[in-house]
């Protein structure tokens, strides 16, 4: 992993952030550069940092100013940041606007101002911050993760931690990533992958997930698989398309595992992939969970959803780079899943807004889950069906959507 540590408007690149983290990483995987912000534009400042990124596991770390460069990075690549008192509203900020900096360059940081929160956002925000006093209002409002700290606007008390902590934050949102995580009618359908071994690993594949997976580097992995929870369309319409794509693109050298929950739902994909998708039995492997030999799976879980797909519907109990996780899918009770959880556990869960019998309702669940957050167990919410309104009913709790997937905007 590398790190690209931004200084602030009249700081320097061996500044307090940059010490911290050479005490957690090799300073070879550090890049903090000397930089002009009077005599350089926004727009070029961002075309010269966008040329120092080398690779996709990438971390923007910035303080005040450069803290808005490093907001402006995660959005633009979809990677992490780390932001210790931004400045997110330079063009408002007397220290830079009675500098002598150019006024087209002032337009330009009103122009760019974010005024959306970035859901990669990690915000470090001092109590004691007589620069930008007020600060605390925006840093909620534009990051995901805020943490309230002691320390003037330049110094933080026992940055290093504080820091440490957050880098633990961002390793454990994104120990799955996910593609989509709407419900049946939403614009993303729920989807999720990780890597481990070399080897790609999704769960569930709908239409919207196999038109990310053959943008990303797919061909670097020696195996695929799909890990398949049940045969909605919503969860499995782009399975068919995955693994030709994935065939003919290879010229013949890759065929995606499809890994069915149970024997029964192997019998339905097949038919679904041979006799109506029309693929051929050579683009790929179909293995039952129980036969399948990886580190990476425990085994699927039974659960209940519709009644059409009675005895159908699985979550799945994984073991992701040594972590204890649990992936419900489609499910209307958590009963199947609670045995598994245990401190340190990791529970991806759906939660609907709208009420329903086939589906987790956040309102009746929400308790259980605040319960088993504060227990130690990593709660993150997908399947959403109301986005905006799951937010507010869990803004204030330890739980946390499902981190998306953002491609990366150079392409």
């Amino acid at each position: 992993m590398k790190i690209l540590n931004l200084h602030g408007f009249l700081g320097e690149a061996d500044n307090k952030n940059y010490k911290a983290l050479c005490e957690m990483f090799p300073a070879e995987d550090i890049i903090s550069p000397d930089i002009d912000y009077i005599n350089t534009a926004p727009d070029e400042l961002l075309r010269r940092f966008s040329d120092m990124i080398v690779t996709d596991d990438i971390i923007f770390v910035g303080q005040s100013l450069g803290g808005w460069f490093a907001d402006k990075l995660s959005r633009k690549f979809g990677c992490p940041c780390i932001l210790t008192n931004p400045c997110n509203y330079p063009h408002e900020l007397e220290l830079i606007t009675g500098s002598g900096i150019a006024a087209e360059y002032v337009e330009q940081y009103r122009r760019l101002s974010a005024c959306s929160e970035n859901e990669r956002a990690y915000t470090l925000c001092s109590d004691a911050d007589t620069i930008l006093p007020e600060n605390l209002r925006d840093c909620v409002k534009l990051s995901r993760t805020v943490r309230r700290v002691h320390g003037s606007h330049s110094t933080i008390e026992e940055l290093g931690r504080h820091l440490s902590g957050l880098l633990t934050e961002i390793k454990n949102d994104c120990l799955l990533l996910f593609l989509g995580r709407g419900s049946a009618f939403a614009d993303e359908h729920n989807s999720a992958f990780f890597d481990e071994d070399n080897e790609l690993v999704l769960i569930d594949c709908p239409a919207t997930s196999y038109q990310k997976v053959k943008k990303m580097n797919w061909q670097q992995y020696d195996n695929i698989f799909i890990l398949v929870t049940h045969t909605h369309g919503d969860h499995s319409g782009g399975v068919g398309t995955m693994l030709q794509y994935v065939w003919f693109a290879s010229y013949m050298k890759k065929k995606v595992t499809v890994v069915a929950p149970s024997e029964e739902v192997r019998e339905d994909l097949l038919l679904l992939l041979m006799r109506i998708e029309g693929c051929q039995q050579e683009w790929f492997d179909i293995v039952t969970a129980g036969e399948l030999d990886k580190k990476w799976l425990i085994g699927a879980v039974p659960t209940t959803h519709v009644k059409p797909l009675e005895g159908r519907c699985f979550g799945y109990h994984l073991n992701i780079h040594g972590f204890n996780v649990v992936y419900t899918g489609d499910t209307a009770s958590l009963e199947p899943f609670r045995p598994l959880l245990g401190k340190g556990s990791f529970l991806y869960t759906e939660a609907a807004f709208y009420k329903s019998d086939v589906h987790m309702y956040l309102k009746d669940m929400l308790p259980e889950y605040i319960s088993l957050a504060e227990s130690g167990v990593h709660v993150y919410l997908m399947h959403l069906d109301n986005e905006e309104e799951i937010k507010k009913m869990i803004a204030g709790t330890p739980l946390r959507l499902a981190m998306l997937y953002r491609q990366d905007l150079r392409k």
